[in-house]
């Protein structure tokens, strides 16, 4: 039940919302278990019964009066993806990893906004940003697991938690 990031920059020109590979974060999309379409690996049988597989992806880069922009998304990766259970509140875990990694796009794309307010730039500002609020989704994803192993309780505490954070940084949606 762990989400598995990779840092991804990739130059596209369209944001495909979902393919048979991948699925761009949005609200109106919630995960299903037809999504999980990944083989575990052979370490991860007997310890796991789901797993995540994130990416926070800078998707365009372009100048626009002088400033680098950004178009990042969050994007649910479904080869890498896998499940040994069909049930609801695991679902409702794994949709959870991926609502995090959202939540951290929207605070790199906040950050980003907040240096080009400043009229930064410099690329290695905005890496330095993208890298340390990407690592700290993993973080954040890592303490969702450890303090929600088969406790419903906090569970709910961390799709409250989160629902809420998204709703307070929703123009970065």
């Amino acid at each position: 039940m762990a989400c598995r990031p990779t840092i991804n920059q990739k130059r596209s020109i369209e944001i495909q919302q979902d393919n048979d590979a991948e699925i761009l974060w949005h609200s109106n999309r919630k995960l299903s278990w037809n999504d999980f379409i990944g083989v575990p690996k052979e370490e991860d049988k007997g310890s796991k019964i789901a797993i995540t597989q994130c990416q926070i992806r800078i998707i365009d880069s372009y100048w626009d009066n002088n400033l680098p922009k950004y178009r990042i998304g969050t994007y649910f990766i479904k080869s890498k993806s896998w499940t040994i259970v069909k049930d609801s509140i695991t679902l409702s875990h794994e949709q959870l990893h991926f609502d995090i990694y959202e939540l951290y796009t929207r605070r790199i794309r906040e950050e980003f906004e907040k240096l080009n307010l400043k009229k930064v730039t410099d690329f290695k500002s905005y890496n330095e940003i993208y890298t340390k609020l990407v690592n700290k989704a993993i973080e954040i994803n890592r303490q969702y697991d450890n303090e929600v192993y088969f406790n419903d309780l906090k569970q709910q505490e961390w799709i409250t938690k989160i629902a809420n954070q998204l709703e307070e940084l929703k123009e970065y949606e």
